[in-house]
């Protein structure tokens, strides 16, 4: 089936079963945008959701904007609670993130996936731009992933990187400027870079990690092991600190 047909019957089975208790949760890269056409274009008034982190690269606030402008619409910022992020920093540092794993996950779950889940309160399923292409631990992406409290409908999950450019193309959409230097995947300003030939669309994500690394932030998918249980211990003697502040 052409990929943007079926993105688009899956953008349409979404909005016939949750109606108005959806959003479109997006970090504006290609997929994101792209992603925001094909929803807002057959309903307008779905709610735009972004996660802003606190660290997100400058390029990131000028495309929000070229968004807004396009659609008329107000993207809605999901901030991270400041006491967590001020107890986490005086813990372990402003840049926590390159001495080990289970500190990246920390940092991740402090300014993502915490105030995300507080952030979807209410809301009964969102839209993502994710794609099996992007990365191995990506490759079992359901288009309707029922398996947590918030439906998540991915409708670009068979697309490939070329009918991701394609749609941009064709249909004229603003694009991040870190696209021309050589990036495949934005995230945090210092935890992203561009990739070189050969790498996967995630490489540049948390590259000073090893190879092996589950490069994911905890939003999709929940990592295994040593590092889960050290962070989870990270966590709380941060929400600790926090709660006494």
């Amino acid at each position: 089936m052409d990929p943007v047909l079926s993105a688009r019957e899956a953008v349409a089975a979404a909005i016939q079963e949750f109606g108005t208790s959806l959003a479109v949760l997006s970090s504006f890269q290609r997929e994101d945008v792209a992603l925001t056409d094909l929803v807002l274009t057959v309903a307008p008034g779905v709610r735009v959701l972004t996660l802003d982190t606190g660290r997100v690269p400058p390029a990131t606030d000028a495309i929000i904007a070229a968004i807004e402008a396009r659609y008329s619409v107000k993207v809605e910022r999901i901030i991270p609670d400041q006491a967590e992020v001020h107890a986490m920093v005086a813990q372990h540092g402003l840049n926590l993130f390159y001495d080990n794993v289970p500190n990246r996950m920390l940092c991740c779950d402090i300014r993502k996936s915490r105030p995300l889940k507080l952030g979807l309160a209410g809301i009964a399923a969102y839209f993502t731009g994710l794609r099996r292409a992007q990365a191995k631990s990506r490759a079992n992406i359901e288009v309707f992933d029922r398996s947590a409290e918030q439906v998540k409908v991915s409708p670009l999950a068979d697309w490939s990187t070329d009918d991701v450019v394609r749609y941009t193309t064709e249909r004229g959409l603003p694009e991040h400027a870190l696209y021309t230097a050589g990036y495949t995947s934005i995230g945090c300003d210092p935890c992203t870079r561009a990739i070189v030939a050969g790498e996967d669309e995630r490489a540049g994500r948390w590259w000073w990690e090893s190879e092996d690394a589950v490069k994911e932030c905890g939003l999709h998918f929940t990592a295994d092991g040593k590092a889960e249980r050290t962070v989870d211990v990270l966590l709380r003697e941060v929400l600790t600190v926090a709660q006494r502040a």
